[in-house]
């Protein structure tokens, strides 16, 4: 699976495996997914509906009518074929995805992302390829055997894949849409082999012996120790529209200080730091939380705001490379971070306990590819339409304050 790790806000790849995982799946293109295996989690049917809700650069116009086309077999898997344009529901999920790495990664270090190697003599459009293939035909065998096992969707989950795949279809361009080939019908199908395939999964898992008491015991609480903090910031530097850095003049450094001092002040006076962003649009009011040493916020920052109690506040502002702070502690010892890596510590005995039965039932299908159709998809050029840049530079933005560099 492969992502951008963009929670740390640093545009680092993160490679995480070689072939499909049934959990990295769900953390890239299900919503709302289950911290345990007895929960079921919510699968990729809604990726789309999500992606276009926040930010692909697509139009809102009239909606499509769903017209009957003709789409090439791209793979058989067993006697079952995936045709084309069902495929191209995966190809345009991960290139939605990597569009928007591409852009930072051509920005910050001047080549594409799709070119850059994964591993040795394989590029990312090339190991994405291979896993838009793996993740299809894995998810036609799950569907299979879910429906052998009896499972079906229910009259909620037949709604929900309906409205989704409206939801698409009225989003998505008129040139994506001859591009992928998309209609009503074929995205609907796709979300059913979804739903109703995870739940196959959950069933597999769901007899997994996982001893979770152990696996806690082998992860040290202290190691994971989080701080959540709210803060008051205000920046000293802002951003182009190639996200190079921009430092303010003395003169707009001098005017930042004297605003984050006032709002000092205040937050002495007693003032809420909502109420105080509010009446002073130069500041920024949100929150962070980090672990010791991470890079969730600046090392700076991590020591003024560990020092701190329960509900205090910075008796003096804290400058970082990026601005002025103000902080307050909200939790000192949170188990967020540490939960998080029990949880993903048990994901991955789960991930390890299927990929042995996945591999095993998969045995069980010939699975053949048409090399003629599926040579002919080049992943990074082939749902998304690019658009001519800006011959000027966008109005600059202020840096992200977590931002550790």
């Amino acid at each position: 699976m492969l992502r951008l790790d963009l929670s740390k806000k640093r545009f680092k790849i993160i490679s995480t495996c070689m072939h499909v995982k049934i959990h990295d799946i769900a953390q890239v293109f299900i919503l709302n997914g289950g911290s345990k295996v007895k929960k079921t989690r919510r699968i990729m049917s809604l990726l789309l509906v999500c992606v276009l809700a926040i930010g692909m650069t697509l139009t809102t116009g009239c909606s499509k009518k769903d017209k009957a086309t003709t789409s090439p077999v791209v793979v058989t898997v067993g006697d079952k074929e995936i045709q084309l344009n069902e495929m191209m529901y995966y190809i345009y999920a991960v290139e939605t995805t990597g569009a928007s790495y591409d852009a930072a990664y051509q920005s910050y270090y001047g080549t594409s992302y799709w070119d850059m190697e994964y591993s040795e003599g394989v590029t990312m459009r090339e190991q994405t390829k291979k896993y838009v293939m793996d993740t299809a035909v894995m998810y036609e065998i799950l569907y299979e055997k879910a429906l052998a096992a009896g499972y079906t969707m229910t009259d909620e989950e037949k709604t929900e894949a309906e409205s989704n795949a409206d939801q698409i279809m009225t989003n998505i361009t008129e040139e994506q849409l001859k591009v992928t080939g998309f209609t009503k019908d074929v995205l609907t199908k796709v979300q059913e082999k979804l739903i109703v395939g995870e739940k196959y999964y959950n069933e597999l898992a769901e007899g997994y012996d996982i001893n979770e008491d152990e696996i806690k015991s082998g992860i040290k609480a202290e190691d994971y120790k989080q701080y959540d903090t709210e803060y008051l910031f205000v920046p000293t530097q802002t951003y182009d529209a190639n996200y190079q850095p921009v430092v303010l003049t003395d003169e707009e450094k001098e005017a930042a200080l004297t605003s984050i001092k006032n709002a000092l002040d205040k937050v002495k006076a007693g003032e809420e730091f909502s109420a105080i962003a509010e009446a002073d649009t130069t500041l920024q009011n949100s929150t962070v939380n980090f672990v010791y040493g991470d890079t969730n916020a600046e090392t700076a920052y991590q020591d003024a705001a560990i020092k701190l109690d329960n509900d205090a506040v910075t008796n003096d502002i804290v400058e970082t490379s990026l601005g002025y702070y103000i902080i307050k502690m909200v939790n000192n010892n949170s188990t967020e971070s540490y939960d998080a890596a029990v949880d993903e510590a048990i994901k991955a005995k789960q991930q390890e306990a299927f990929d042995a039965d996945y591999e095993n039932i998969k045995k069980e299908y010939t699975i053949t590819v048409n090399d003629a159709e599926w040579d002919k998809i080049v992943m990074g050029q082939t749902t998304i339409i690019s658009t001519p840049a800006p011959t000027q530079a966008a109005t600059t933005v202020t840096p992200t304050p977590t931002v550790a560099e």
